[in-house]
């Protein structure tokens, strides 16, 4: 995989792929919560941005719903970064940022050196982050400041919490009670009303 990756951008850079026929980018596949994923990308891809030697990921989600995602290094001469954006694309891997909108993709945030591993700088790691918005996100995992340039495997977990029930529940049943509540109240006011003896003319002064 990262030979064909480092083919094209060798091609790229001698002009044997014009700008006109860049490549569009091209999905690792579909993360599953609790399922873990694994790769290679180029030692200094992230932030070279250069999309040929990055990883892309999909998953979806709605908002509410949290997600943790943990990407180690294969190598301690790696050292891995990752952003994450709301949407999928297939735009020209030429416009790849790592730290704002691109190809139809809304930047969320990046993560580098949460977790101190031995060689440079440490791994990406975020934890419970709530999603904004219903549909489909993208992680674009590579590397930052690896030892070199070269093919460097790491190791990906993703894991994903839905919105908690029990809060809605409970506001729900509580609503439901006042309603009911409400609802007795109004009929055994009318009730008593209905049942009260008429008070008869207004006596003469």
């Amino acid at each position: 995989m990262i030979r064909s990756k480092l083919l094209t951008a060798a091609l790229t850079a001698f002009g044997c792929i014009g700008a006109a026929h860049a490549l569009p980018v091209v999905y690792q596949g579909t993360l599953v919560s609790g399922v873990p994923a694994s790769g290679s990308v180029g030692g200094t891809s992230w932030a070279d941005e250069a999309a040929s030697l990055v990883d892309f990921w999909r998953f979806s989600g709605v908002p509410g719903d949290t997600v943790s995602i943990t990407v180690t290094r294969g190598s301690a001469a790696l050292d891995p970064a990752f952003s994450l954006y709301f949407g999928t694309t297939n735009a020209d891997g030429a416009f790849f940022l790592n730290d704002a909108d691109w190809g139809g993709l809304v930047f969320l945030t990046f993560r580098d050196d949460d977790i101190q591993n031995p060689g440079p700088g440490g791994d990406p790691s975020l934890n419970t982050y709530l999603l904004p918005f219903a549909g489909n996100y993208t992680l674009a995992i590579g590397g930052f400041n690896s030892t070199t340039s070269g093919e460097y495997n790491y190791n990906l977990s993703y894991v994903a919490q839905p919105i908690p029930e029990p809060e809605i529940s409970l506001l729900m049943a509580g609503g439901l009670c006042g309603l009911a509540w409400y609802g007795r109240r109004t009929r055994r006011a009318g009730r008593l009303k209905d049942e009260r003896p008429d008070a008869g003319p207004a006596r003469a002064t």
